[in-house]
């Protein structure tokens, strides 16, 4: 099932997709002293949670 971007949840909001670059220059924009292959490595190693990819970078 693809993602609908128009119908937007709570879902949309705790996660972020590694496949969508929008959504990854987004957490990008949150760290601009990471540069994106940091911040894609952070995706991967703590998971599409976006409270653990911030736990993550922050330390």
């Amino acid at each position: 099932m693809s993602d609908n971007k128009q119908a937007t949840g709570m879902q949309d909001k705790i996660r972020v997709d590694i496949n969508d670059p929008s959504e990854v220059e987004y957490l990008h924009q949150q760290y601009p002293n990471k540069t994106h292959e940091e911040v894609k490595a952070a995706i991967e190693a703590a998971g599409p949670m976006r409270a653990d990819i911030i736990a993550y970078l922050d330390k």
